[in-house]
């Protein structure tokens, strides 16, 4: 099926070829049509129930979330709502830190491919509570090391963070496995910022402490994040910031905290972008949900990786060239010492592509990789755009 015609970028420009989603995606007409219907007559700050208006953005507000929590199979009480996923991670690692749940001596386990963004909140707060970071190898096949997790992970770890899907390998990691080997009290992090736009999610199978992703990726606006959070720990944290809808109760000698996700959610809201969030969803709903994304992504998967091994003299593929993947591919051609010169050839064939380290060093260290390039598909696009990309990377003057 043409899923472009839902997009109205690529009617504005024909001869876009958008290889950048894992960046972000493109927003379809369904949803830009619904926002700036709810900006032109409905928009107002909530929390302020004195009048319609008010009234009716609460209403679209929380409707975002009952939808967030239909897509991940939770309630829509657990979903908190704020800016982006590297902000996510910092307010509940600080969290984590205010509450004295991770402190002096504990440590916090990640994998050496995690992006900064899971990786910055912890080194700095670590420098700040003196706990300790420790990273986790990946094997020849860039598998999870098992045997180097059963070494590290002791009685210190009090935290366990790893993205679902890595932003360099694209491998798709066994989260519910790692789950199944951690102790009951161990905090339990799933980043799932490059899995959630791709296939279904369940956090009750997953059954983490917390899952975070960032809106733009599937199909919303910029600017705005949600995180699962259970609700035992909504309960348990307190906020690294507060304001008046943050707050139970206050006087000059206490204040009181409420018990639900709103002491997370300081200040006034992105309304208009969760509206974006409630109307991508429910485009995705109209095109039969998350696995019709997955099959479509299998098939551009099917359909590259022997267009790849074609060039493997010349391109180094990362990670096994196995159908258990996202449609995201990285590469990179020992031959050519300076990506830039990579990424412009095909910005001038009007080729949208990502080339660098992707907020990655320490995997691209650990490789031995001075940098990648990224050419990452989703649902609306099609085999003529993969055509179009390998004819370009066929033609580089190696």
């Amino acid at each position: 099926m043409n899923y472009k015609k839902d997009f109205l970028i690529f009617q504005n420009n024909p001869w876009l070829v958008y290889l950048d989603n894992w960046s972000s995606t493109q927003k379809p007409q369904y949803v830009i049509d619904w926002v700036s219907d709810f900006v032109s007559n409905y928009y107002a700050n909530i929390h302020r129930w004195s009048y319609d208006l008010s009234e009716k953005s609460e209403e679209f507000y929380f409707q975002s979330k009952k939808k967030v929590g239909e897509f991940l199979n939770c309630k829509s009480s657990e979903i908190i709502y704020s800016y982006n996923s590297t902000y996510s991670i910092n307010l509940v690692a600080q969290a984590l830190c205010k509450s004295k749940f991770l402190w002096k001596w504990d440590s916090v386990l990640l994998w050496i491919r995690e992006h900064h963004a899971n990786v910055m909140p912890w080194k700095l707060l670590a420098e700040e509570y003196w706990f300790e970071v420790k990273y986790l190898w990946i094997d020849e096949n860039f598998e999870i090391d098992w045997q180097d997790f059963s070494k590290k992970y002791d009685e210190t770890v009090k935290v366990v963070s790893i993205w679902h899907v890595s932003n360099v390998t694209w491998k798709i990691y066994d989260v519910e496995k790692m789950k199944s080997l951690l102790k009951p009290k161990t905090f339990f992090i799933v980043d799932g910022s490059q899995s959630f736009p791709n296939m279904p999610i369940d956090v009750q199978k997953i059954w983490c402490d917390c899952f975070v992703f960032t809106w733009h990726k599937v199909m919303a606006y910029t600017g705005i994040w949600w995180a699962y959070l259970k609700k035992d720990w909504i309960k348990e944290l307190t906020p690294m910031i507060s304001w008046w809808w943050a707050i139970q109760d206050l006087d000059v000698d206490f204040y009181q905290l409420p018990t639900t996700v709103s002491k997370f959610e300081a200040g006034t809201p992105n309304i208009i972008w969760a509206v974006s969030l409630w109307r991508a969803l429910e485009y995705i709903e109209s095109i039969w949900w998350m696995e019709t994304i997955r099959n479509h992504e299998q098939e551009i998967v099917k359909y590259c990786l022997p267009k790849f091994d074609k060039l493997a003299k010349k391109v180094q593929l990362i990670w096994p060239k196995t159908d258990d993947r996202v449609a995201v591919f990285s590469f990179f051609i020992p031959q050519n010492s300076n990506f830039n010169n990579v990424w412009e050839i095909f910005a001038e064939q009007n080729i949208a592509i990502r080339c660098g380290w992707h907020c990655a060093y320490p995997i691209h260290k650990s490789l031995n990789i001075p940098w990648t390039c990224r050419m990452s598909a989703y649902i609306y696009n099609d085999f003529d755009d993969i055509d179009k990309f390998f004819w370009v990377l066929e033609e580089i003057n190696w």
